[in-house]
């Protein structure tokens, strides 16, 4: 059998395959569970789990042991650990042979060198081989194939750990997203609820552009799946590793180095109900050779909307049909005539505008009074954007003289949106001037709370980002330190177009409440005066097209550039192990720009002033692994102890310096159980925005006690802003019992207290902002008709060149003037337990497995400021739930492949109406075949099924009319699709 093995002399060991194509090829990750123990035990598992061969000789093995080794891996990364401590190492042979080498042996028989394996990257810990004393969670492409999903993001967005109340494309218009700031319809990661600019996202362990209107989160959409070898989601603080922003944790996106041959993905599907139809088809291909490799791929995704009138919890927002309340507005259409009480700066109702007529010759008689007209805010809404997305990826590696090797990747994704939004509505004066005018009362002018929706129908939200991203980058090993030094770059650009509003100067215009403005070719005398009393047919377009060219442009972009250098080896041995430490230097410079226009009044459109906001960031890092007991000391309650030691200072411009330690310990009283805990502090800097951005103020209506209040909002930056401050602790175990083959339990309890949080407070309970008592710090109520000072303020802030729409409404009408600028307020605290499982086991002739994640929030407590009381938000809708859950099951024979997965997401309590929110249960399944050799070699064909039951939403009351809580829940309903994936 040739390299000098005899056949009495070999372990050959071909083991049952559970999917024959995935054991073609040794790149595609798969789920190891291999306890500690002799090589001789460990090494048929590993070929057992990989489905691939393992040649070595017997006495090769013989006295060695290597470590656990968990996670989905690929399998040259799971052997690579597994040979960690052992001495050995191994070449490969063929696609689906590794050969055992002693690299020793090899060299006094004069034999050429073994070859040089890739560095295996661990997030949470940079020395190379050593475990995170922090738990991770690992996402591959066969987690997504066997959720049943489309896309990487979508299976990160379903995480018991994720909450999806911000930075998700489907809590947009749902009234979940509290934020505003997720304009392009991106999709974030949010763990454990801290906010999406708390998590860090990496790519190959270097940062990406943001997203948003702040650019203070990544888009982990724009990232192709097919280019993804797996995602780490390290659930913990990690600062001192990483830098800012690593509050909640982390996610590490690991794309692939190396492939050989190609796949071709071919996938639609839609929902049962309507809506949200989707086409993927991406192709990857790479190959190698003996000193490099290269990998390419092409993405495109397309998914139609989802409209909200195709589901009931989004058709109607009046939620009596469900038991709840009627939340739809008397800014209607028909309108009501209103009087604004100038005691408590609300409109109240006074008649209704009757229906089915067209608003010529009505008598004052034909006004109702003590009637209110009310709209669905609702109508023509989607619940989903349109979107389409292509993306284009290139890596590549190659060997250098004297041990180096260079790499680099550059990827490209480009994405259009599409949105159809609320509709304009809101309360405008008409006099005797509009011809239509007719007055219930005799007088000469009145108030009308009016909708636009069935004259110019939901507003238009579109538009299209652009995200590039590459890295450069040389490692080897010098004096027996593995040494790398990276550039990387990555920009993020979204442009957005809010169109189909109201232009409240040429609705002035055409209500006769000011002349025809000569810079436009509309005439009243020729086009027509605006009637306000009739339906929609009572209006011609010109005169409707007029009014509704309002429009806000804007552009945001976001660059990161950074070059980091590190290095990490053994310091010395211990009588546990080697001492291993990693140092470091990173480098970064961040740019945020944006600029636009608006034309939402006034006779030309203002110009939004270009600005651009950068920073410098620069930092140093250590981390150090203390290894006390190991196996060559072992003794019985201590085969494993292991301290690890990191620290970070980071300097950035302008905001100044912050230190970051991190204190872990890995203790295995048992080959089969390791015991874990860490503690921490992060912080998350303020971000460019957040400290910068321009004065801006705007008027809008809010409920107060029932009624509306017009009232003036402020926005704007703070460059007082102090960075928030996190300490994180977490404690945990992992037991992979020898008894039970197979078997992989892991629980872990996690704690985080969050200070100096910077937001806007009033944002995040925007339409209870004047009833909530914890608020009260950011509202001023005003009376402008009976007090001077008050009036003069008003029209100060009328007046402001950042006032965006100044004219609407005269300064006697408001009310309360909010203060929504970015503030250092909140303190946050969130503790709770996952608990995960895992079984493989022979099961009817074929291989079965269980697999269940619980997470259970213990505390999730919010003080909006300092003297605010403390809100305990557990169970609350729109914010993490107490309970969430996945519980899955499968089940492979031969060629056929069967799933069943049943999700969990526990109810609550409305604060508001003290009723409750029932539980949500819900179950996925799948069904494979992989076809034999021959035409059908290395092709698979999937039905996947999200919903099974089509199972609705909970009813919530929500105070927006949408009558689910769509931060925790969502109202697609059953979802099918068809897979076809061809591996050449």
């Amino acid at each position: 059998m040739g390299q000098g093995f005899t056949s009495t002399a070999v372990a050959a060991l071909m083991l049952g395959v559970a999917t024959p194509v995935i054991a073609q090829s040794s790149d595609v990750a798969r789920r190891f569970d291999i306890a500690a123990g002799p090589l001789d035990r460990t090494l048929p598992a590993f070929a057992r789990q990989s489905g691939l061969q393992i040649l070595y000789p017997s006495a090769l093995v013989a006295g060695r042991r290597s470590p656990a080794v968990s996670g989905d891996l690929t399998p040259e990364a799971a052997l690579t650990l597994l040979l960690r401590d052992s001495g050995l190492t191994y070449r490969q042979s063929r696609p689906t042979v590794f050969v055992l080498v002693d690299p020793t042996a090899r060299a006094d028989a004069g034999e050429t060198d073994a070859t040089q394996l890739e560095e295996i990257v661990v997030t949470g810990t940079y020395l190379r081989g050593a475990d995170s004393p922090s738990p991770v969670t690992v996402v591959t492409q066969a987690d997504v194939e066997r959720q049943g999903r489309a896309t990487v993001a979508e299976t990160l967005a379903a995480m018991p750990q994720n909450f999806t109340g911000s930075a998700y494309e489907g809590s947009t218009n749902s009234g979940a997203d509290r934020s505003g700031r997720n304009v392009g319809s991106a999709t974030g990661v949010n763990l454990r609820g801290l906010g999406a600019d708390a998590t860090l996202v990496l790519v190959n362990g270097r940062r990406v552009a943001g997203t948003g209107n702040a650019g203070d989160f990544a888009d982990i959409s724009n990232i192709p799946s097919s280019a993804i070898s797996r995602a780490d989601v390290l659930l913990d603080g990690a600062s001192a590793l990483y830098g800012a922003d690593a509050v909640g944790g982390v996610v590490n996106i690991i794309l692939k180095s190396r492939f050989e041959g190609a796949e071709t993905r071919v996938r639609v599907g839609g929902t049962s109900d309507g809506g949200a139809e989707e086409f993927l088809f991406s192709h990857a291909g790479g190959l190698s050779w003996e000193s490099g490799s290269v990998v390419a791929a092409y993405e495109y995704h397309n998914r139609s909307e989802l409209q909200g009138a195709e589901r009931d919890a989004t058709a109607d927002a009046d939620l009596r049909r469900f038991g709840g309340t009627d939340r739809r507005l008397l800014t209607a259409s028909p309108g009501n005539i209103v009087r604004l009480d100038a005691a408590t700066a609300t409109y109240i109702p006074l008649f209704a505008i009757p229906s089915g007529q067209n608003g010529v010759g009505l008598a004052p008689g034909d006004f109702i009074a003590g009637q209110i007209n009310r709209t669905n805010q609702l109508e023509g809404q989607w619940f989903l954007p349109h979107q389409e997305r292509q993306s284009l990826f290139l890596a590549a590696r190659q060997n250098l003289p004297a041990g180096f090797s260079l790499d680099g990747d550059i990827r490209y994704t480009e994405r259009d949106f599409f949105l159809k939004t609320s509709a304009d509505a809101g309360t405008f004066t008409v006099t005797a001037a509009n011809p239509y005018f007719v007055s219930p009362t005799g007088s000469t002018s009145h108030d009308i709370a009016y909708s636009w929706v069935n004259d110019l129908g939901p507003g238009l939200s579109e538009g299209r980002t652009e995200s590039l991203g590459g890295a450069l980058g040389v490692s080897g090993e010098l004096l027996g330190w593995s040494v790398s030094a990276y550039a990387s770059g990555a920009q993020e650009t979204t442009g957005r177009r809010l169109s189909n509003r109201v232009q409240t100067t040429f609705l002035q215009e055409a209500l006769g409440a000011r002349a025809d403005i000569p810079t436009t070719t509309f005439r009243t005398a020729t086009d027509g005066f605006f009637n306000p009393f009739g339906g929609p047919a009572a209006n011609s377009a010109t005169i409707l097209a007029h009014i509704g060219s309002g429009y806000t442009d804007a552009d945001y972009v976001s660059t990161v550039s950074s070059f980091n250098l590190k290095t990490d080896g053994t310091v010395l041995e211990l009588p546990g192990g080697p001492l291993q430490a990693a140092f470091g230097l990173d480098f970064r410079a961040e740019q945020f720009e944006s600029g636009g226009e608006s034309f939402l009044s006034g006779t030309a459109p203002r110009v939004t002033a270009p600005v651009s906001f950068e920073r410098d960031v620069s930092s140093a890092f250590a981390e150090v692994r203390v290894p006390i007991f190991g196996p060559s000391n072992a003794r019985p309650g201590l085969e494993r102890l292991e301290l690890s030691l990191a620290g970070r200072v980071e300097d950035h411009e302008g905001v100044g310096r912050t230190s970051n330690p991190k204190v872990g310990l890995l203790y295995g009283p048992t080959t089969d159980l390791v015991l874990r805990a860490s503690w921490g502090t992060s912080f998350r800097a303020p971000s460019l925005r957040e400290l910068q951005s321009a004065y801006q103020i705007g008027p809008s209506f809010l409920n107060r006690g029932g009624g509306n209040v017009l009232t003036l909002i402020q926005y704007g930056g703070n460059p007082d802003l102090r960075p928030e401050t996190a300490d994180s602790l977490t404690a945990g175990f992992v037991w992979t019992p020898a008894a039970y083959d197979g078997l992989r339990l892991e629980g872990n309890w996690f704690r985080t207290r969050f200070n100096d949080r910077i937001g806007n407070p009033v944002i995040q309970n925007l339409v209870n902002a004047l009833n909530d008592p914890a608020l009260a710090p950011f509202v001023r109520y005003v009376s402008p008709t009976t007090s001077a000072e008050d009036r003069a303020l008003v029209q100060s802030l009328l007046d402001h060149p950042g006032n965006f729409n100044p004219t609407v409404f005269p300064a006697t009408s408001y009310g309360v003037i909010v203060d929504n600028r970015f503030v250092n307020a909140a303190s946050v605290e969130v503790e709770g337990l996952d608990l995960s499982a895992r079984y493989r086991f022979d099961f009817a002739a074929g291989q079965a497995m269980v697999d269940t994640t619980i997470t259970h929030l213990l505390t999730n407590n919010r003080q909006i400021t300092a003297t605010s009381p403390t809100e305990h938000l557990l169970g609350d809708p729109n914010f993490p739930a107490r309970w969430r859950g996945r519980a899955g099951s499968q089940w492979v024979r031969g060629p056929i492949t069967l799933g069943l997965i049943a999700n969990y997401v526990s109810g609550g309590r409305d604060p508001l109406t003290n009723r409750e929110i029932d539980d949500w249960t819900t179950f996925d399944g799948q069904v494979r075949y992989d076809f034999a050799a021959g035409w059908g070699e290395g092709l698979s064909l999937s039905l996947n099924v999200l919903n099974l039951s089509n199972a609705a939403p909970p009813f919530y009351d929500s105070p927006n009319g949408v009558g689910f809580d769509g931060a925790n829940t969502n109202a697609l309903g059953r979802q099918v699709s068809l897979q076809l994936v061809k591996r050449w």
